[in-house]
């Protein structure tokens, strides 16, 4: 598949949105109180996770032999295959992802802004702005999010993250401040209760505060070319296999883009000047908007649920560490 947003065989891109076009002009555009019945047919996800015994023929056997205990898990509306699984496999469905969100829409006034699939309706997501807002410097506002997202392949565990987008541009960077309280996981051995993360939004939105406070206090720090360098060196090296000491991380395509993105050519640099932040934000601007990847959506996962995440929080760390 040319694209990690799961593509239906008519065109139907299984993602819908709210406000401004994300990800390549792909997806449905809904009117923002949209109900959660209208979100799960616009995102492609009003199918079912079903399971099948596996069962196997032998060579030169005409009849299929039942593998006891592993289960083919597909979808209801095309029976393409997701995934093998164990018996002790909890299965999330695509519409319990939406459902969740329901009373933190009514009650709450959370607000969904984009939700759908990809490799296929191996992976699904749901994302809510929380109503958290705060300005690290005059025009520089982010918001605060919590992304809710599961698989049916064994890749990812069921996991809401609380994370914040920075509106000029879009980045996406985790509120987590170097603690877990922001993350709630559940592995798919244990079955997926709604409460407990729900028991932990008082605390976690709570937190927004203190990320603010962390980020203006790397808006605060002036970061220097030499400075930059050796930031860029222990955030990038780690990530580059098969090189050793003498390796010239000045011919690197991430460090330079980043670098110059860092010198001006980042979305909003206008507004905070080579700082810690301006940093940050050069990174995350990389991560989500210019490595390289098959498609633009390739990015979507690297940046919430792969690499891309990882390394943005290690560059939160190794900037945060030195403040």
């Amino acid at each position: 598949m040319a694209h990690e947003l799961s593509i239906r065989e008519n065109g139907f891109v299984e993602m819908a949105f709210v406000g401004e076009t994300p990800w390549h002009n792909l997806g449905q555009d809904l009117e923002e109180d949209a109900t959660i019945e209208t979100w799960s047919v616009a995102a492609g996800m009003d199918w079912e996770v079903q399971k099948a015994l596996v069962e196997y023929t032998p060579e030169d056997n005409l009849l299929t032999a039942p593998f006891p205990g592993q289960n083919v898990l597909y979808r209801s509306d095309t029976n393409a295959p997701l995934g093998i699984v164990s018996d002790r496999y909890n299965i999330v469905q695509p519409i319990e992802v939406l459902e969740f969100f329901r009373d933190l829409v009514d009650e709450n006034g959370f607000k969904l802004r984009t939700a759908g699939t990809l490799f296929g309706g191996k992976r699904f997501w749901a994302l809510a702005e929380t109503g958290n807002f705060g300005e690290v410097c005059k025009d520089d506002g982010i918001g605060g999010f919590l992304l809710l997202s599961s698989s049916c392949d064994r890749s990812l565990a069921t996991t809401a993250r609380f994370t914040t987008i920075r509106v000029v541009c879009n980045n996406t960077l985790s509120a987590a401040c170097g603690s877990d309280a922001n993350t709630v996981s559940f592995n798919h051995l244990t079955a997926f209760d709604h409460k407990v993360i729900k028991q932990q939004l008082g605390e976690a939105v709570a937190s927004f505060g203190t990320f603010m406070g962390m980020v203006q206090a790397l808006q605060a720090q002036k970061l220097g070319i030499v400075s930059a360098d050796v930031f860029l060196s222990n955030l990038l090296l780690p990530t580059i296999q098969g090189v050793d000491e003498s390796y010239d991380i000045s011919g690197n395509r991430a460090y330079r883009k980043i670098l110059s993105l860092f010198n001006g050519e980042a979305k909003g640099a206008e507004l905070v000047g080579q700082t810690k932040w301006g940093m940050l934000n050069a990174v995350t601007e990389y991560y989500d908007h210019w490595s390289p990847s098959r498609a633009n959506e390739n990015r979507l996962n690297s940046a919430w649920f792969g690499s891309g995440a990882k390394i943005k929080d290690r560059a939160v760390e190794l900037l945060a560490m030195a403040a």
